[in-house]
């Protein structure tokens, strides 16, 4: 393990597991947003009204 003496964040311990494991909350936040669009489309029904 390596250390680091970054002071001037304020995250310092986050910023280092980002660099060792990647951004696990931005990739969590991703999907989560595209599971929402992919639920949306799936669940809108508008077009079968205006085919009528």
């Amino acid at each position: 393990m390596t250390t680091s003496t970054r002071s001037s964040s304020p995250t310092p311990i986050y910023e280092e597991l980002v660099e060792e494991h990647g951004d696990i909350l931005a990739e969590a936040r991703e999907a989560a947003e595209r599971s929402q669009l992919t639920a949306s489309q799936a669940l809108d029904w508008s077009d079968l009204r205006r085919r009528d």
